[in-house]
């Protein structure tokens, strides 16, 4: 059964699933949720193998009423892997790539097997991660605040935790933009977000821009879910009303240029453009110490693709 990680983080239900596979592109996500598993087998006595090596003669200890969670990263090609067999728990985490399609093609076959793909969060999931943070924690939070939260802190679910976290430290009650820029020091985000709405300036004062602000790959990644962000709702929207409806509220400074982009905007050059942007998130993948470089590459054609 394939189930959302950040779904099984927000329940209070014991994991009842003798065979757990974890995997996806979020390295960080992986090991929390990872994390979150061994933590809930050591709570009910189980005994964590992390020698990597399954092992049906070792039972636990002393302290463990015999019962074993073994941590596994891989399934050897002569490994019998059985929903029959009650007797053992399998942990296996492996990040995406061919060893990980071909765990999850044997553990497919089976039922009762768990598996969880660790990606970044998409819109709707983070709106019901936040969902359950805001009523977990008794916070209130405006409307305005609730939607700049989504557009604005990460996609990654351990960077995003981290975020509201450090918001429900501040205060139970938050009801204004600035507040949340205040405590989570999302300023310079904030301009990321923005850069997209400099597409019609000089490549002079874009290379300014990029130089400033695009200091991480974090910030690479700010800057280009932002232009998807961006594109989606351009691409979604059948009128100009309803675009701006979908346009994030705290950035209404930029409407002007946001419709400006919009009418530049036709199908085969939004087809264009999300090519390109799956290519630049393979290349920034395979290299990605050159973030800078390729983010402004690939700015440089976005502006010439819009503007043509």
């Amino acid at each position: 059964m394939k189930v959302k990680p950040e779904i099984l983080l927000n329940s209070s239900k014991e994991i009842s699933y003798k065979k757990i596979f974890i995997t996806g592109s979020d390295e960080p996500f992986i090991s929390y949720v990872k994390d979150h598993i061994v933590h809930d087998f050591k709570k009910r006595n189980f005994f964590i193998d992390f020698s990597g090596n399954q092992n049906s003669g070792i039972v636990g200890n002393l302290f463990s009423d015999k019962k074993t969670l073994f941590i596994l990263s891989d399934i050897s090609n002569n490994q019998e892997i059985s929903e029959e067999d009650r007797s053992e728990h399998l942990l296996i985490v492996c990040s995406n790539g061919k060893k990980a399609n071909n765990i999850k093609a044997k553990l497919a076959k089976l039922d009762g097997v768990l598996i969880l793909e660790c990606y970044t969060l998409s819109r709707k999931s983070k709106e019901l991660v936040l969902e359950r943070f805001i009523e977990k924690n008794n916070m209130s939070i405006s409307g305005d605040v609730f939607w700049f939260i989504i557009d604005s802190l990460d996609n990654s679910y351990v960077i995003f935790i981290n975020q509201l976290q450090t918001l429900s430290l501040f205060d139970k009650k938050i009801n204004k933009i600035k507040d949340v820029e205040k405590i989570i020091f999302v300023e310079n985000k904030i301009e990321l977000n923005k850069i997209f709405f400099s597409l019609f300036k000089s490549n002079e004062f874009l290379t300014k821009v990029f130089d400033k602000n695009i200091l991480s790959i974090s910030d690479f990644y700010v800057f280009l879910n932002s232009i998807k962000l961006y594109l989606e709702i351009i691409s979604e929207s059948t009128d100009k009303e309803s675009a701006l409806l979908k346009f994030p509220r705290y950035l209404f400074a930029e409407k002007d240029n946001f419709l400006k982009i919009y009418n530049k905007i036709n199908r085969d050059k939004s087809l264009k453009i999300f090519r390109n942007i799956s290519r630049i998130e393979i290349l920034a993948r395979k290299h990605s110490g050159l973030y800078s470089a390729l983010g402004f590459r690939f700015f440089l054609s976005l502006k010439k693709i819009i503007t043509s």
